[in-house]
């Protein structure tokens, strides 16, 4: 798990042709070293002070500028010996950096790449080489970092924005036994759970002793789960002897839970909830509700792509459960993501995060394209502009026309594909209500379509847009998902029982 900037010291900082050994030499010679402080030792402190006070790690390119400016390096040599453009790093990195650090290491004075070195040294010096007295016992790093049990949880590497996300489960995990994380694949559920738990990591006295990551995308069953999770936290209590029956193994494990905290990420936890089994769906829904009701420390985080039905009575209950809808980065952070790949034109860039809706995994899989199919000239790209459906989103959504979605949901999908494709605009409930009505020759109440987009916003399928002022919802689609339903590549969509009359756009409208 790559949480910090000494782990990836060892790793390339810039691309494959340039190693973090090839930095600190040929291309960015030592020049006036300190006898105390190495860079080395100065990034993995700056890294974590970053870390602690804006919640995400130095950039590979911040991590160049600051690797030049050690060495006395100017901007264009920096440029020279980097993937990265001059103006890129002058005059748009380099002064959001400065900003970071004066708030990070300036001790109320400004940071800058004349001074950058002198601060470095002293916050660096502080950390590492102030001895405290013999008579007092040193605190390891690994005397405050988190015992990880369990299996793996994703690389965060490269991890841009969620600032206030964070910070909002930071608080969450110490209120609530559960938080479940909603949203489209691709949108950063899991990253955002890893990257909670390198928060909480680094706290000088964190709010838990072990943590638990676990993927149930297999949907195994409650009692080989409950049994897994016990022997899991066993490790540190071998004496346990199991019960027989599950309920018996859920009260051994609520006592774990009681007796030490525990942070439990589930990861894809829906699909415990989407098979048939209506014996197994029963078992898992006491199963959570034994987790939020029994008294414990504990705190249980479940990331999905659908918040299951069998959670809405526990809401209702006011149990201790949050659930949150995770969307996209935001401007800021979705352009650094795409400036990490190499694209740094503004006005495009806007149009790609505006078009993928900030989605992480959408964005980073446009950016491989248009550097591999186009040169990375974005401006190539949109003379030839088509809109990609990642393959994780068109299974997601094959899996929703085909499995999930009712008859009214479907034609509810198609028609605001189609009048979106047409005439480009948000469609109010009246207009939604009336024209379902008249196409389908049917009589579709208010309440049956009321409940339907209730399900489609739930599952991330649409989008409601309200009137700052008539305070008039409409609704609209993301431009993948329009892609995806007038394409219909697997020829799942439009299907007998969905609406066949349906006006189709033009030949042109596709192409977008």
């Amino acid at each position: 798990m790559d949480f910090n900037a000494g782990q990836r010291l060892n790793l390339p900082l810039l691309n494959p042709s340039l190693s973090s050994a090839t930095i600190r030499g040929r291309n960015f010679p030592e020049q006036n070293c300190s006898k105390t402080v190495t860079f080395e030792e100065a990034l993995i402190v700056v890294d974590d002070l970053v870390f602690t006070k804006i919640g995400r790690r130095l950039s590979e390119a911040e991590i160049t500028v600051l690797k030049g400016t050690w060495n006395d390096c100017d901007y264009e040599e920096i440029a020279e010996n980097s993937p990265y453009s001059l103006n890129y790093l002058q005059r748009r990195l380099a002064p959001q950096l400065w900003d970071v650090l004066s708030a990070t290491i300036g001790n109320g004075e400004r940071v800058y790449k004349k001074n950058l070195r002198n601060f470095l040294e002293l916050v660096t010096h502080k950390k590492y080489h102030t001895q405290p007295a013999p008579s007092v016992k040193q605190v390891t790093p690994a005397d405050n970092s988190l015992q990880i049990i369990g299996s793996q949880p994703p690389d965060i590497s490269s991890f841009y924005g969620r600032v206030q996300e964070l910070a909002d489960l930071e608080e969450l995990v110490t209120k609530q036994r559960c938080i479940s994380l909603i949203g489209v694949p691709g949108v950063g559920k899991s990253a955002l759970a890893a990257k909670l738990i390198a928060a909480l990591s680094i706290k000088s006295q964190p709010r838990f002793d072990y943590f638990f990551w676990k993927s149930v995308s297999h949907a195994p069953l409650v009692q080989d789960l409950v049994t897994e999770l016990i022997e899991q936290i066993q490790a540190v209590e071998p004496s346990l002897n199991f019960p027989e029956y599950t309920q018996g193994r859920i009260t051994v494990l609520i006592k774990q839970l009681q007796s030490r905290r525990c942070l439990l990420v589930l990861d894809e936890f829906d699909a415990l909830f989407q098979k048939n089994n209506f014996d197994q769906r029963l078992e898992y829904e006491t199963f959570f509700r034994r987790l939020l009701e029994d008294q414990h420390q504990s705190c249980l985080i479940l990331t999905g792509r659908v918040f299951p039905n069998e959670f809405d009575s526990l809401i209702r209950a006011k149990r201790s459960i949050q659930y949150l809808k995770i969307k996209g980065l935001d401007a800021d952070a979705a352009m650094q993501l795409l400036t990490a790949q190499g694209l740094t034109n503004p006005q495009k860039c806007h149009d790609l995060i505006k078009t993928y809706s900030g989605n992480p995994l959408e964005l980073q899989t446009v950016g491989e394209r248009i550097n591999y199919f186009f040169g990375g000239s974005t401006e190539i790209f949109f003379e030839n502009q088509t809109t990609f459906v990642s393959s994780e989103l068109e299974a997601m959504l094959d899996q929703m026309f085909t499995q999930v979605l009712s008859k009214i949901q479907r034609q509810i999908m198609i028609y605001l594909a189609n009048e979106i494709a047409l005439n480009y605009q948000s469609i109010s409930f009246v207009k939604l209500l009336t024209n379902i009505n008249q196409t389908d020759k049917a009589s579709l109440s208010t309440s049956e379509l009321v409940k339907a987009l209730e399900k489609l916003e739930r599952l991330s399928l649409l989008e409601s847009i309200k009137h700052p002022i008539t305070k008039e919802i409409t609704f609209t689609l993301q431009p993948v998902i329009k892609k995806y339903i007038l394409t219909d590549p697997q020829g799942l969509v439009h299907t007998s029982d969905t609406l066949p009359t349906l006006a189709m756009p033009t030949a042109a409208s596709y192409a977008s």
